[in-house]
């Protein structure tokens, strides 16, 4: 049996509709009329609040509805007219419903706030009103153009007015969020950082980081109820994510007084898999450092037992003006005492001056007649400085590919000579000594042109360009030795402008000279060896800008692979070996000073990284704590004989011991916090 869920008819329920209008006014009361208002507001029943008698055969019947209380008692009169003309109860005044009063109300709302949108975008205040915040102190005194809405400065978006504004955020966040970021970049970040900044720890490659983080991942001490509820509102870690923005870490419009460096423990750590409670409960321990960059190689191990009363840190290491940073003294204040060059004490080793050969003319004997000084031209090879300086000469260039081929005669003269008469080429020993011949003619020309040659030949040599620094200060000192390459061809082959002019010239014509140009060998400088027919440079001082300028040309050309000619990439293969070959000569130089790349840092930078990048420190309040003899060595232990090399540092320390760290930075003690010792960015001041 179906039990229907409403009674439906007209006299039981009432027949609501959601979207209707209007509704019985009487409902309030608990008694709608059935039928309700209609469409448009009345009263169904209102014509019925006073009746209409009708005939019915011979006599008058009531029509008053039952709403308002059926047919009255009395009846009509005989005559047709209503007994009850004044109903018990009147006629209803229906009333608008609920949704037809949400919907009224919402729309004039939304009119309402239309117009005071349009009244507020069309004030030339409109960017002032919603403005968020107070910007920092250092944003505050960046002043706009003239003519230019502040925002602008770092909002490009702002030019356009603020409902364009607001329309391009809604519509491209991502996009809004990386112009704002270049914005960033412009002042904080040098064009050479700006491909790396957006990047995890500004790191390139963030791989080579995150594996030493996960070493110490057993390390890891209890995680706070905060980190594990942060790690459930910002999700898994971000270790293997690529990109960040500015705005992630650094918040603005906070007030002139707000420091957009400061990050809470929680802000460091929701990143990493490796977490912990604080810097005294769970901090992993210190580990060495891998790798110091550098400018000085140094190890103070070695050093101490040569020392009485063990290494005193105040005579090599000074405070910089802020005592933040230990500097390194002079090399006349902290080395020269022990490694004087000129004598060899009881303390160190005197730093070696080795005479480097710079030209030579090499032995040779030709078929025809060729312009030759043959009993004093006696080198068995080329030197590598004259070598490089030939590679600068397009004619002379592939001679020098045979003789440095490797499958071949691999730098030996003799062995390139047989190879020659083996394949009928002995032309090119004469082309050697032709292009010998120019360079010597070059070098020994004071004149403009001379200069501008040499300026042409070093520029294709290196691979720079003419105007680059170290290459015109490498001209430069080639032209003040203008005086030695004098020397040099009066002494060998003073008819050599002849014979480059085309006239007929004989070597053996030349006059012995009775001028010698010998100099002892212990002299600083340029050396004129008539026995060795070459000429050589010994270094003047320890920081000596010959030696030096050539080996930062030489760095500076190593690496030019972009649009290499075949041309530049012999010159490349030349400039390898050369530099190899060199890598003796240069020793008295590498042997303390690291050359890496086109860097090289001569002077002995303070503290600078450790193995990652991420920590700093300031010695200035830890030198006014530990003001006693000898409070360096609290931190910086040295290591010993038994201590163990695989955790020693370089320089020959011990890994710092955490444990004197947090001595002092603790809870109600000295900071402790993760922005104390770490810095976001990867190798940043």
């Amino acid at each position: 049996m179906r039990i229907p869920l409403q009674e439906i008819g007209h006299r039981d329920s009432q027949y609501e509709r959601p979207n209707q209008q209007w509704v019985c006014g009487w409902a309030k009361d608990g008694n709608p009329c059935m039928l309700g208002p209609d469409g448009k507001g009345r009263c169904t029943v209102a014509a019925q609040s006073i009746c209409q008698p009708v005939k019915d055969g011979d006599r008058w019947v009531c029509t008053r509805s039952d709403v308002l209380g059926g047919a009255c008692t009395a009846g009509p009169s005989p005559t047709g007219e209503c007994a009850c003309p004044s109903p018990e109860q009147p006629p209803c005044q229906p009333v608008r419903s609920l949704r037809a009063r949400r919907t009224r109300l919402t729309i004039g709302a939304g009119l309402f706030a239309v117009a005071v949108l349009l009244v507020w975008l069309m004030s030339p205040n409109s960017l002032t009103m919603v403005s968020p915040g107070t910007l920092s102190a250092a944003h505050l005194a960046i002043e706009a153009p003239p003519g230019v809405p502040n925002c602008q400065v770092c909002h490009q978006g702002a030019e356009s007015g603020f409902g364009n504004w607001l329309s391009m955020i809604a519509s491209q966040t991502e996009t809004h969020s990386v112009e704002v970021n270049q914005q960033c970049l412009g002042c904080h970040f040098s064009e050479t950082d700006q491909a790396i900044a957006m990047k995890v720890h500004s790191a390139a490659e963030l791989s080579e980081i995150s594996p030493a983080v996960e070493e110490l991942s057993m390390l890891a001490g209890p995680t706070s109820f905060l980190l594990g509820l942060s790690d459930q509102v910002y999700g898994e870690p971000m270790l293997d994510q690529t990109q960040g923005t500015c705005s992630t870490c650094h918040n603005e419009h906070e007030g002139a007084a707000h420091d957009m460096k400061v990050m809470s423990d929680v802000q460091c750590q929701v990143c990493h898999t490796n977490q912990f409670e604080s810097f005294n409960d769970g901090h992993p321990a210190f580990t060495s450092a891998t790798s110091i960059s550098s400018g000085i190689k140094f190890d103070h191990a070695k050093h101490q037992p040569r020392f009485d009363d063990g290494l005193d840190c105040q005579s090599c290491h000074q405070a910089d003006a802020e005592g933040k940073t230990m500097l390194v003294s002079p090399f006349e204040n902290s080395c020269q005492g022990c490694h004087e060059q000129r004598s060899k004490d009881h303390h160190g080793d005197a730093i070696k001056k080795n005479s480097v050969p710079f030209l030579q003319l090499p032995e040779m004997e030709f078929e025809d007649p060729v312009y030759w000084p043959a009993e004093l031209a006696v080198g068995e090879n080329l030197a590598p400085m004259m070598t490089l300086l030939l590679a600068g000469d397009d004619e002379a260039l592939p001679l020098l590919s045979e003789i440095y081929d490797s499958d071949g005669a691999a730098g030996d003269m003799f062995e390139w000579f047989f190879i020659l008469e083996d394949e009928g080429e002995p032309e090119k020993k004469a082309q050697l000594a032709t292009a010998i011949k120019k360079l010597v003619s070059e070098l020994a020309d004071y004149s403009s042109s001379g200069e501008k040659a040499r300026t042409v030949r070093l520029s294709k040599a290196f691979s720079l360009e003419a105007t680059d620094p170290e290459l015109q200060t490498l001209q430069a000192e080639l032209s003040a030795a203008n005086f030695v390459m004098q020397m040099f061809k009066q002494r060998y082959l003073p008819q050599l402008e002849d014979d480059l002019a085309g006239e007929e010239v004989d070597a053996t014509d030349d006059e012995e000279l009775t001028t010698d140009w010998m100099v002892s060998k212990h002299m600083s400088g340029w050396r004129v060896d008539s026995d060795e027919g070459a000429i050589s440079y010994r270094a003047v001082a320890h920081s000596d800008s010959w030696l030096k300028n050539w080996i930062e040309t030489l760095g500076k050309s190593q690496g030019k692979t972009a649009q290499m000619t075949s041309m530049d990439e012999m010159r490349a293969g030349i400039r390898a070996l050369m530099l190899d070959e060199l890598s003796g000569d240069f020793k008295s130089c590498t042997k303390c000073h690291t050359v890496q790349g086109e860097a090289a840092p001569w002077s002995a930078a303070g503290r600078l990284y450790d193995a990652s990048g991420f920590t700093k420190f300031n010695h200035r309040p830890h030198m006014a704590m530990l003001n006693e003899p000898g409070n360096c060595l609290t931190c910086h232990i040295p290591k010993n004989e038994s201590s163990d090399a695989s955790i020693a540092m370089p320089r020959g320390f011990l890994p710092h011991d955490k444990e004197i760290c947090s001595s002092c930075h603790a809870p109600g003690k000295a900071n402790n916090t993760c922005l104390n010792c770490h810095q976001y960015h990867h190798e940043r001041p």
